[in-house]
């Protein structure tokens, strides 16, 4: 079956009954999908250069530490400070990096969920199952909506210190947290994005919006879940390895 069979496109308003070629519309959004993913590079690349660049220069050495307190919230501190026994020395605090586990365990379920999405693809154009094919986007949805839930866990266990120098006092974090929290924040939106898109893949096939001959939106989506994947794991693999070298 080609491509002119696979795709119906209706006038409306003025436009005389003109009708697009099937080819050039899919043409325009694969290029618009990439056009978007070169754009990503570009962020994610400024990331992992900003990640490198404080490694590097470890300025004040607040890459992994920083001078202040650790252990309680902002409150406490406050009062003790303005106690009148007031705040101890401040003491270095170290903080080690993040479990590498736990960083790992993200990027494998993210690209576990681009293979179901991937297989759901291809079952759709191989079967024309439309049913089995919202399923399966159902459950690549599940699966990186767990990512999200578990980049909220990474994100709650990156510690904050409490500074107090002269009027001011914060909670502060060092170099590496508080470069692994933009990393985390960027992922987990990427992902929020892709159980959108699953969540829109799995209602839109249910009611006939997608099926195996109007197909193309579904390799769309396929394209950009495959790439956070793989951007996912590169993250990883740079966040993990340059802090042992």
């Amino acid at each position: 079956m080609s491509l002119d069979d696979t795709i119906s496109t209706h006038s409306e308003g003025h436009d005389h009954g003109h009708h697009e070629a099937p080819e050039v519309v899919d043409s325009r959004e694969r290029f618009g999908v990439w056009l978007f993913i070169a754009g990503d590079m570009v962020t994610l690349g400024a990331i992992w250069f900003t990640y490198l660049y404080m490694r590097g220069t470890n300025t004040d050495g607040h890459w992994m530490s920083m001078l202040g307190y650790q252990g309680h919230s902002y409150a406490w501190y406050e009062n003790a400070l303005n106690s009148s026994a007031g705040l101890p020395a401040a003491t270095t605090i170290h903080v080690g990096p993040m479990s590498a586990g736990l960083i790992w365990l993200v990027a494998l379920v993210v690209a576990v969920s681009a293979g179901i999405i991937w297989w759901a693809e291809k079952l759709l154009r191989e079967s024309k199952n439309a049913k089995a094919f919202s399923n399966i986007a159902l459950l690549g949805t599940v699966v990186v909506l767990l990512a999200v839930i578990l980049s909220i866990v990474q994100l709650r266990h990156i510690p904050s210190i409490f500074v107090a120098n002269n009027d001011s006092q914060v909670m502060a974090y060092t170099g590496y947290s508080s470069a692994m929290m933009m990393i985390i924040g960027v992922s987990m939106v990427h992902f929020i994005i892709l159980a959108f898109l699953g969540l829109g893949l799995a209602i839109r096939s249910a009611r006939g919006a997608i099926t195996g001959e109007k197909w193309f939106q579904a390799r769309l989506v396929r394209i950009f879940w495959v790439w956070v994947a793989i951007s996912t794991l590169v993250t990883t693999l740079l966040t993990v390895m340059v802090n042992k070298l």
